[in-house]
């Protein structure tokens, strides 16, 4: 029986503290996801249409929220991931404003476009994912 309770011991407790850390860690990874996947949903909603000499950005109503995901990757201490959108976010809110000032080809635009995607899909979270405490 003594033998018995000591295995049983010796399997509940490294048994709770893995699941607890395999929960917090897939917690941490699903927000990241989120966050990631939300940006990329505003940069994918960019409606624009135009010809070589002028692009008209029908619909960038979201487009400001690129900056609060940022800094909520930055309050969830991924640096090199928050800083990334925050400067997406900047080049984004840039070539809407160019388009609405001046002459703008919708080529350009379009491979912008392109190009945030792809760097979006980029981001990796921080290695402070892998510790067992912080925010979620």
């Amino acid at each position: 029986m003594n033998n018995f309770c000591y295995d049983l011991a010796m399997a509940l407790i490294p048994g709770t503290i893995a699941g607890y850390y395999s929960g917090l860690l897939m917690a941490k990874v699903s927000k990241f996801n989120s966050l990631k996947f939300e940006a990329l949903r505003i940069v994918r909603s960019i409606n624009f249409v135009g010809d070589s000499q002028n692009t008209s950005v029908t619909r960038s109503d979201k487009v400001q929220d690129l900056h609060l995901i940022a800094s909520d990757l930055l309050l969830f201490k991924h640096k090199k991931s928050g800083m990334k959108v925050l400067e997406i976010s900047n080049e984004v809110l840039n070539a809407v404003a160019a388009c609405e000032l001046a002459p703008y080809d919708v080529q350009l635009f379009g491979k912008q476009v392109a190009s945030w995607q792809l760097r979006l899909r980029g981001i990796k979270p921080g290695a402070c994912i892998l510790l067992p405490w912080g925010q979620i």
